[in-house]
């Protein structure tokens, strides 16, 4: 394992040839300064890169009226969705669909005990939901927003779960309180361990063979 970066990452998107994540460029008085960096996984370069390319990245063609809709663009739970739509689960819970000819509809809210997803994916036109603080792992229907299936609760394989990552039929959980990331097959509801830390996980994402992993010490490549 090899550490590729070490500073604050408030999250990381992967692309086919490589991967994007802002980061904290410097601290004034109204808050972070947030830049944002690309590592190419064909020759191993890190550079930063405009916000514009950061946003076509997270949210798709229609960023500018997903950056107006969400109240925070980096915090924003953000999903492409098949037709070019785009959705976004905010700070609150509420959610919205971005059409593809950027109309803006209100899809409810997605909570669970009245707290929010720590992060969203799309799997078979339905999503799946991490919740920290209830350690579980939820399915809801896409047009309903509508709660289907529950994974874990009492003797939970998952420990304030963070991050989704999907690749497959399989699902990789980043768990901050076990320090692992668990896999679920979200065609049988099998869990088992992936990988162990002696930190806690905050994110896991693949691009091509590569796969990076955020601890609390940095970010770096399995």
């Amino acid at each position: 394992m090899k550490k590729i970066f070490d500073g604050k990452i408030y999250e990381i998107l992967p692309k086919p040839d490589g991967i994007i994540f802002p980061y904290q460029k410097a601290v004034i008085d109204e808050g972070d300064v947030v830049w944002y960096k690309m590592l190419s996984i064909e020759n191993s370069n890190m550079t930063d890169v405009s916000q514009n390319i950061y946003w076509n990245l997270k949210f798709g063609s229609n960023y500018t009226v997903a950056v107006n809709t969400a109240k925070n663009f980096v915090s924003v739970k953000s999903i492409l969705l098949p037709n070019a739509r785009t959705l976004l689960c905010c700070d609150d819970g509420k959610v919205f669909i971005i059409d593809n000819d950027a109309s803006v509809i209100s899809a409810g809210e997605l909570k669970y005990r009245d707290r929010v997803p720590s992060d969203l994916a799309f799997y078979k036109n339905s999503l799946w939901a991490s919740f920290r603080e209830s350690n579980i792992l939820m399915r809801f229907n896409l047009n309903t927003m509508h709660a289907e299936l529950r994974i874990g609760g009492k003797n939970s394989p998952f420990d304030s779960p963070e991050n989704i990552f999907i690749d497959g039929e399989w699902a990789y959980v980043s768990n901050a309180g076990s320090n692992k990331i668990v896999k679920v097959n979200l065609e049988d509801y099998s869990v088992e361990d992936y990988y162990g830390f002696e930190e806690p996980v905050k994110c896991y994402v693949k691009s091509g063979n590569f796969e990076f992993v955020l601890l609390d010490s940095g970010l770096y490549v399995i």
